[in-house]
């Protein structure tokens, strides 16, 4: 009897499984993105998509081993970021890559308003998003806004 308490206990105690992220940050974001040797474009829109494409996250759904990569066609409507701010029209496709560490999975709705870090491949477009958040920032604030506009005029990145 005392073996199944033991038994019984080992098993209940053993290791949790966790994601464990950094805190998103538009700064960090924007850093990365100047720093990569691909192109980015900062851009705040509204993003639409199909979301019955998106992967199903192993949590809540019985799916352990959602795909490691999903792209889902998209589209953002917003505006690009310049020097002067968030000015210039931007009205494209963009290829979202929706990636799944175990059974977790990057999410966004359809119809999410985004400060979204898109990469540029020619004239191809594309979003990472992840467990972690990824390249997208959905309801960004106003000191969101503003923070990632001070990286790009001034190089001010400090994450706060």
């Amino acid at each position: 009897m005392r073996f199944l308490v033991v038994l019984f206990t080992l098993l209940l105690s053993g290791p949790a499984l966790a994601l464990s992220c950094l805190v998103p940050s538009v700064e960090r974001s924007y850093a990365q993105s100047d720093a990569a040797t691909e192109r980015y474009l900062v851009v705040e829109g509204r993003l639409t998509l199909n979301a019955r494409q998106l992967p199903k996250s192993g949590s809540g759904t019985g799916t352990r081993n959602p795909p490691p990569m999903t792209i889902v066609p998209s589209k953002i409507l917003g505006k690009s970021m310049s020097t002067a701010g968030f000015v210039v029209p931007f009205d494209q496709d963009v290829a979202l890559e929706v990636a799944c560490f175990g059974p977790w999975c990057g999410t966004v709705r359809n119809g999410d308003q985004v400060l979204a870090f898109v990469r540029r491949d020619g004239g191809e477009y594309s979003l990472s998003i992840t467990p972690c958040g990824g390249d997208a920032f959905v309801n960004p604030t106003p000191s969101q806004l503003k923070a990632v506009l001070n990286c790009h005029r001034e190089g001010d990145c400090t994450v706060e």
